[in-house]
């Protein structure tokens, strides 16, 4: 799955020169502060590597963490880029804007070039408060918090680069989407006959391609549209594994025939059945839940049903 985008908001401010104090005068051992008051640290530096522009797009490897306080107090992690499945190579995108407030991570951002690693030390208030324009700070944080960012830049590019990577990507995928599941609908009709065969299941389908064997007769008249009728039932994929039974719900199901308040293969298979009878139905996906499958349904799964119909008045 792609990620949005991630705008991280920021207000209007100048990105100009940066002025630097000293290791020695910063409040946090090992950081340099820049006139704004950011604090931040090069792990790794590249000076001949890219630069970003405003709006472009960062590829990030990031982790965001509450900063301890005091020298021997630990970080708590927030959040780490590889430990989300859905960010593709622990990639978070950042849209770069101008600073929202003083020591905005934004900043830092600036300074960065690609192959660079650093980190950066922001107030949690102004972080989420302003920048995200949240009411109140996340569960966890305090007032008076500090946020450490450890970011390593891997890449920038443009908005329109990265909407039309984004989106070949994204077209990619669904092709290979539509592929896998033009593959499942092809493999349908030999999953069904080789289910026959192993359950000795011996019948022509209907026209609708469903297959209907009764197991036991019923004395009582046959089921007619417009009726409600009441039904036990026990609904398998044909690997056997149960997806839905009556019986784990307490009571019988009841619907009425014929008003479309259930599959198509129900409408067809229960309108063949007399009162007392029961019978298996094998259901292609066209008339179950097609391309969209259901819950534990997968798509283009053929459905087997045992059912039992009780009562129809």
């Amino acid at each position: 799955m792609i990620r949005p985008i991630i705008r991280v908001s920021a207000g209007l401010a100048t990105l100009a020169v940066i002025l630097f104090s000293s290791c020695d005068s910063s409040r946090h051992k090992g950081f340099e502060e820049t006139e704004d008051g950011l604090y931040y640290q090069f792990h790794r530096q590249d000076e001949a590597g890219k630069s970003p522009q405003i709006k472009d797009i960062l590829y990030t490897h990031m982790s965001l963490s509450i900063k301890g306080k005091g020298e021997e107090a630990k970080d708590s992690l927030l959040f780490d880029s590889f430990s989300f499945p859905d960010y593709p190579e622990g990639i978070k995108f950042i849209q770069l804007s101008a600073p929202a407030f003083k020591g905005d991570v934004m900043e830092g951002l600036a300074m960065m070039h690609i192959g660079d690693s650093a980190s950066f030390i922001v107030s949690a208030d102004s972080f989420f408060l302003i920048s995200n324009k949240l009411d109140k700070l996340p569960p966890g944080l305090n007032a008076g918090d500090e946020l450490l960012f450890n970011i390593s830049l891997v890449e920038i590019q443009s908005e329109a680069e990265t909407l039309k990577r984004l989106e070949a990507l994204r077209s990619q995928m669904n092709t290979q989407q539509k592929g896998m599941m033009d593959k499942m609908q092809a493999e349908e009709p030999a999953a069904i006959e080789e289910y026959l065969k192993r359950k000795n299941l011996k019948g022509s389908p209907s026209a609708s391609g469903m297959y209907f064997f009764e197991t036991a007769k019923g004395n009582g008249p046959l089921a007619k549209k417009g009726q409600k009728v009441t039904m036990q039932y026990t609904g398998y994929l044909l690997n056997g594994k149960k997806f839905d039974s009556s019986f784990d719900h307490g009571e019988p199901f009841t619907f009425k025939l014929g008003a479309g308040e259930v599959i198509a293969g129900w409408e067809e298979g229960v309108a063949m059945m007399h009162v007392g009878s029961s019978a298996t139905f094998v259901i292609p996906s066209v008339l179950g839940y097609g391309s969209n499958g259901q819950g534990p349904i997968p798509p283009f799964s053929p459905l087997v049903f045992e059912v039992q119909l009780m009562k129809a008045e």
